[in-house]
């Protein structure tokens, strides 16, 4: 007969400190990353920022010093006043109930999810009215990879900025014996003894192809292109959660020209975002904000984004939970990826950058939440990107 197992007694770490909301966002996302070792935890931001997790003893120090770290990555308060350029948040908009309110949605692994008929029509809907605005801002459509190369990852500084998003992959070596083991294999491990690491990771981001293509090219005029494709950005601890997938679809539109330009580029896409989430009517908000930077650079890396006023996102309010989720973000990179990828403007001028992204999954559950998936419900701005009402 097993011995029983025990569970360790639980710890308790606590601060005496109330962080603002995007700094308890940031608290709890780096949570599973001080956890890990943890049988089971609990957060709690009442009148005291508390911690009650389960550690064996040989890591509790361990984990006490991470949660502290944790905490001062928290508290990086943006240098200005998150700027505000339309709210509709309080909005009395009545959701979809029962069933209807939930898209058909099937868990076929960690972070990944198959999705019915209805959402996929949804989708095809707010795909095309995101096209027509790239359209409508001079934008020809591109076709990329799912898979990004090492090298272009590097470049763009990706790992050194958001590590916790990326997949890396592998393959059997390239060597016959290695291919009869690991089909013979009989257990993971005995498999992953015959994987070599590949020089490509799982798309983060689709801009990224974009701007690999442009390599050290030297533009007569800007450019703009939009794609569309599958992206996987990995963040411990969210893999159940309906917008947070690992693998999920998205579209974006990229501007490389000059820096009056692109700003220009910027300015008018904020325009024509918030004009298009006035017409659908549904409780939102648009401001600045800050990426999820997670390292021990986020300070500097947060106060350089919030100081330039680079990135605003479109935040819709959830049907039912009333969370606040990023659907879309209008980011201005000013000379980063132009200096990455040695990309110039007809001047000989390093060449600056923007680009709009649109979270298909995302979008998928605001709307769906609040408009089911019958076009019949949707607004005229949906239900025209549907000639044959299918």
């Amino acid at each position: 007969m097993s011995a029983p197992i025990v569970t360790p007694a639980p710890r308790v770490w606590q601060a005496d400190v109330r962080l603002t909301p995007d700094g308890r966002r940031c608290f709890d996302d780096l949570l599973p990353y001080c956890l890990d070792e943890a049988w089971s935890w609990e957060c709690d931001h009442g009148d005291q920022l508390t911690v009650v997790y389960h550690v064996d003893d040989s890591v509790a120090e361990k984990i006490g010093q991470r949660l502290t770290e944790a905490l001062e990555r928290a508290r990086v308060v943006p240098d200005r006043q998150a700027r505000i350029v339309y709210d509709s948040w309080s909005a009395d908009v009545a959701p979809v109930t029962g069933a209807e309110g939930r898209p058909v949605r099937f868990a076929v692994g960690p972070g990944l999810a198959v999705h019915g008929p209805g959402p996929a029509r949804l989708v095809r809907a707010l795909d095309g009215l995101f096209l027509r605005l790239a359209r409508g801002w001079g934008a020809d459509e591109y076709l990329v990879p799912h898979l990004v190369a090492w090298e272009t990852i590097e470049r763009a500084g990706y790992a050194r900025t958001f590590p916790q998003h990326l997949t890396t992959c592998a393959v059997v070596a390239s060597d016959l014996p290695a291919l009869d083991r690991f089909a013979r294999a009989r257990t993971a491990a005995e498999r992953r003894a015959e994987l070599r690491e590949a020089p490509v990771a799982v798309a983060p981001t689709v801009c990224l192809h974009l701007f690999a293509a442009l390599s050290g090219t030297r533009l007569t005029e800007p450019l703009i292109a939009t794609a569309r494709q599958s992206c996987g950005r990995h963040e411990a601890g969210t893999t159940d959660e309906a917008t947070r997938l690992w693998s999920f679809d998205m579209r974006e539109v990229i501007y490389v020209g000059d820096r009056a330009g692109a700003r220009r580029f910027r300015d008018r896409a904020l325009t024509d975002l918030t004009e298009m989430v006035r017409e659908l009517g549904l409780p939102a908000r648009i401001g600045s904000a800050n990426d999820p930077f997670f390292t021990d650079s986020r300070a500097d890396l947060a106060s350089y984004q919030s100081t330039w006023d680079l990135k605003q996102e479109v935040c819709g309010r959830m049907a039912g939970s009333g969370a606040a989720v990023a659907v879309s973000s209008v980011n201005l990179h000013q000379q980063h990826f132009g200096q990455g990828f040695a990309m110039t403007e007809a001047t000989g001028a390093t060449a600056s950058s923007a680009c709009v992204g649109f979270g298909m999954d995302r979008w998928l559950h605001w709307i769906h939440g609040y408009l089911g998936d019958d076009p019949q419900r949707w607004p005229a701005i949906l239900r025209r990107e549907l000639p044959d009402g299918r």
